[in-house]
């Protein structure tokens, strides 16, 4: 099973802006200032990254990032990248804002750890990696092996999408971008905001990561999701400051006690909302157990199915909360044009039609 840990709003301009690699006046400008000054950016865990120049030779270690860096208009800068997880999702996107993508070379990774040598024959000037930690091996690794800057990621809250915008289009030395894409995900929230604010009770939510028992915090972007799309985080009802973690882990009596109205699952290849509706034993867990769940008796457990569209960590926050609202909020969204919606969202944001990816004129 696989799950994602990580897990953004706010700017207040509103620009419409296309990934393409073609430079605007302001844009050039801003290069050369950032290439006359050096560029330094600060870490999620307040390390000081500095650059003597915008990069030129990008490596993500990190998924979440280098959505970001394509968005803010570097994707032809990426040499390298991680390992992507359930490519078969994204590999049409990432092929259409980056031709060739797929012939990238992947830093394979154990235990935290990192190929050393394919890094360095990618020669980058920039690498971005997960980390819970500034003592994080990796960091110091690379920087100590490759003497390259390493940008540590490890994002929590949708604020945070909005310090990843604006730093890596800082590290791109394209800084505007960085503010229109956070005001292009916060015109289209708050297009939502407008949707929700009209719900008078607000369904309770319990959010089921890979694990099952595994469920969102209360000071988590899970839990920020739920919220946004007009829902409450059945766990603030829980008497237990685990509550208060990025990924507190509950009994079936905890469960129980708390009885939501709505099971929102991150996606899972193993498990599906009918395996739970229908009490089935699969993937490692018996559903059976949960059948007296209002959320299962009345049959509101939903999924966000497209690990790539609904990849609440990047710029397209905005369709994971939509896709949540509807789901547990369907009559305020009753005449939300979901595809009309996503596509013009798609071409505002990447320059591309959705689906299909093909390049808007």
């Amino acid at each position: 099973m696989k799950k994602i840990f990580a897990l953004w709003t706010a700017m207040f301009a509103v620009v419409a802006l296309a990934l393409s690699g073609c430079s605007t006046a302001p844009e050039k400008a801003s290069q050369e200032k950032s290439q006359a000054a050096g560029i330094t950016v600060t870490d999620f865990h307040g390390r000081q990254v500095k650059l003597p120049k915008a990069s030129e030779r990008s490596v993500f270690l990190v998924e979440n990032a280098m959505n970001t860096m394509m968005a803010v208009g570097g994707s032809k800068k990426i040499v390298g990248t991680g390992e992507v997880w359930e490519p078969t999702f994204k590999k049409d996107f990432l092929e259409a804002v980056h031709p060739g993508f797929s012939k990238l070379p992947v830093i394979a990774s154990q235990d935290g750890s990192y190929d050393l040598e394919a890094l360095a024959a990618l020669k980058p000037d920039f690498v971005v990696l997960w980390a819970e930690s500034a003592d994080d091996k990796a960091i110091a690794a690379i920087e100590e092996t490759l003497k390259v800057p390493v940008y540590a990621a490890f994002l929590t809250s949708f604020a945070d999408l909005d310090k990843l915008a604006v730093d890596m289009a800082n590290v791109n030395g394209t800084p505007e971008r960085g503010a229109a894409v956070n005001a292009l995900v916060k015109k289209q929230m708050d297009k939502i905001a407008e949707k929700t604010s009209t719900i008078e009770k607000k369904p309770s939510v319990f959010w089921m990561w890979g694990d099952a028992y595994g469920t969102a915090g209360t000071k988590s972007s899970a839990n920020d999701l739920i919220e946004a799309a007009g829902g409450t985080n059945v766990i603030a009802k829980w008497d237990n400051s685990a509550k208060a973690s990025e990924h507190p882990v509950v009994s079936l009596e905890t469960l129980a006690k708390l009885n939501p109205d709505a099971i929102y699952m991150w996606y899972n290849s193993e498990i599906d909302p009918s395996d739970v509706i229908e009490g089935k034993n699969v993937g490692g867990v018996d559903f059976s157990a949960w059948k007296n769940l209002d959320a299962v008796k009345n049959k509101q457990v939903f999924e966000l199915d497209d690990p790539f569209l609904y990849d609440m960590m990047t710029g397209r926050l905005p369709m994971a909360t939509a896709k949540v609202a509807q789901d547990i909020n369907p009559a305020a969204f009753k005449e939300w044009d979901n595809s009309a919606e996503t596509d013009q969202y798609f071409v505002d944001m990447y320059g591309l039609h959705y689906p299909g990816f093909k390049p808007a004129q």
